[in-house]
Parts: C-alpha cells; structure tokens; sequence
C-alpha cells in the first residue's frame, strides 16, 4: 500500500520500488489508508507524513493497532528527528527520505527472502 497525497509521487514510488508482481493499493491520506488497510490486508505501508485528514504518523499508529503483522515504513521528504522518534513510538520500523528510495526496494527484496 501506497500512502501520500500527491499522485505524482505515488506514481513515481510504484515505478521505483514495487515489483511486476506486486499488487498496490494507493491511498491519498492516512484517513483512507486507516479504512482500506483492513480490507485490502497490505503486507507493507509505505506512507508519508504531511496529509489531509490525517497525518501518517497518526494512521501508521491506528494501522499498527489493528494490524500489528503488518510492516510501516514512512517515506518522506522530512529529515527530522522529532518525525523519527515519534514513528519508532508508533512502532514504525523503517524511515525513509523521498530522494534515496532506491534503498526501500533492497529492504523488499531482502524481507521478502526472510518472511
């Protein structure tokens, strides 16, 4: 599952980490991602920060509650300490920046052979 509010950038994160035989869901703000998480039952959530309705922090918390199987990873353009504690407190695993998604692929790659 894909989480951030610009289309663009979805677009430019599926065309970079996922797979010919992934199968994504796109989710515009942390409020839909909260809702289709449960139905969709994502392996993955790679989600922004800064959105509408909810922030992924927030989502990420709410998904991790009702989901705790699942893997969060933030991916963000915000290199901030803050951002990075509070997504370790809501039991996010990974934090990435925006201009090195290269390395989401190779941790997929590497879960994948693990899981």
């Amino acid at each position: 599952m894909i989480v951030d509010d610009n289309a663009l950038m979805r677009k430019e994160i599926i065309n970079t980490v996922v797979e010919k035989n992934d199968v994504v869901m796109e989710c515009v703000d942390g409020e839909t991602a909260v809702t289709a998480s449960t139905q969709f039952c994502p392996d993955w959530i790679l989600m922004d920060i800064r959105m509408g309705k909810k922030n992924g922090l927030s989502a990420a918390s709410e998904i991790k509650k009702l989901m705790p199987q699942v893997h969060v990873a933030i991916l963000t353009s915000y290199d901030n300490f803050q951002y990075r504690q509070k997504a370790e407190a809501c039991g996010i695993e990974f934090y990435f920046l925006k201009n090195n998604m290269l390395e989401i692929r190779k941790l997929l790659n590497e879960r994948t052979l693990y899981d």
